[in-house]
């Protein structure tokens, strides 16, 4: 058997050391990798504090323009007010705004659940299905934190017939087909709009999503369809539609609002502060502004000018909870229990915390509405 030098097995072992340590040094100096886009994880949670080594953070908000009601986040988007208030909020804080438009708020819940999407604008119904997926998902949570749009005893929605249809009235829907998104709230208006003429059993209601709806409209496939603007002023702009029934009929507010990932929200409160006062600021806009708001909305959502122009006057953008909207939405809960669409029991108690927008409120300093106020109709010209 061949021995080793004794020269060679001491320098052997050196090499083996230098190499080491060497590697040692590397994993020392190597720069932390940044989170992925929408990770919440490096996100600090108190103002004033510059993220470690430089590091982006990424809030991801998700919105739905072929939806008027949530046409707040048009404004915010596109005069960059999350950004302004941003920097008031965290302004060592190297953040980026991404803003991710979706047709549906199945697709934004999806987002949300899977951690991709901090903050999303969404109707009543998604809103609420957004909060079962914080009961039933491990390792998700949920938080309703503020309204966008509201439509008084269910304006902004309506039932829509083609416009050389033979049908007069809602009763002339007897043994006809109409389509509507199932499980949302134009299902709710046109179910309660045809139990007030006990015409439930005696009508087919077939799932079609908006623009599906309004095709089927246009080319006389459907005796009617129930849907929420911008569409039935489109149909009617575009002369291919005419409206059967409005919402109002019905007398049940329809609205929507902002649901946050609840661990997110915990953990960067100046974050949310921030959003919520570009909120505000947005619906102040609007009303203060309703031409260059509407220039705003045609520009972000491609609807024509018109239309855009009737939203701002229709719509009633507020972010305030008043126990109308608490009782509104328990109506919805009891609808998608009705239906089978909650896999869960949804409490609002636990799941609207409008706590995050009286500190934005407070902070803008302005007075939020006292507890008295809140408890009754909403208060015209006080808005937030």
């Amino acid at each position: 058997m061949n021995k080793r030098n004794p020269l060679q097995a001491a320098g052997t072992a050196m090499t083996l050391i230098l190499v080491l340590l060497l590697l040692q040094a590397c994993a020392l100096h190597r720069p932390a990798s940044g989170p992925e886009p929408g990770s919440t994880e490096s996100a600090p949670s108190s103002p004033g504090t510059a993220s470690p080594a430089g590091e982006t953070v990424t809030i991801t908000v998700g919105y739905q323009s072929p939806t008027a009601q949530t046409w707040g986040a048009l404004i915010i988007k596109n005069q960059k007010l999350f950004e302004k208030y941003l920097k008031q909020q965290a302004p060592d804080h190297n953040i980026q705004v991404e803003w991710f438009d979706a047709p549906a708020g199945s697709i934004l819940n999806n987002h949300m659940a899977g951690g991709k999407i901090q903050i999303s604008f969404l109707g009543d119904m998604p809103s609420l299905l957004n909060g079962v997926l914080g009961v039933t998902q491990a390792n998700y949570n949920s938080v309703f934190l503020a309204f966008d749009g509201k439509g008084k005893h269910g304006r902004n929605q309506a039932i829509l017939i083609p416009s050389h249809s033979d049908i007069k009235e809602i009763t002339d829907l007897k043994g006809r087909t109409v389509s509507t998104p199932i499980g949302s709230s134009a299902h709710r208006m046109l179910l309660d709009s045809l139990r007030s003429v006990d015409l439930v059993d005696q009508v087919t209601i077939v799932d079609q999503s908006v623009t599906v709806g309004m095709q089927s409209i246009e080319q006389s496939k459907i005796d009617a369809h129930s849907t929420w603007e911008p569409y039935p002023s489109l149909m009617q702009f575009k002369d291919i539609g005419t409206v059967l029934q409005l919402g109002e009929e019905t007398g049940i507010d329809y609205l929507a609002g902002v649901v946050a990932n609840l661990d997110w929200a915990k953990s960067n409160k100046p974050y949310v502060t921030a959003f919520l006062q570009a909120l505000n600021e947005a619906h102040e806009f609007a009303i203060s502004h309703p031409e260059e708001a509407a220039r705003i909305f045609e520009a972000e959502s491609q609807f024509p000018l018109e239309i855009c122009l009737q939203m701002v006057e229709s719509i009633r953008f507020d972010s305030a909870v008043y126990q109308k909207d608490l009782d509104t939405l328990n109506g919805s809960i009891e609808f998608l229990t009705g239906i089978g669409k909650l896999q869960a029991r949804l409490d609002l108690k636990t799941f609207v915390d409008d706590s995050y927008l009286r500190t934005a409120v407070q902070e803008s300093g302005k007075i939020f509405l006292s507890d008295e106020e809140l408890q009754g109709e909403w208060i015209d010209g006080k808005v937030y």
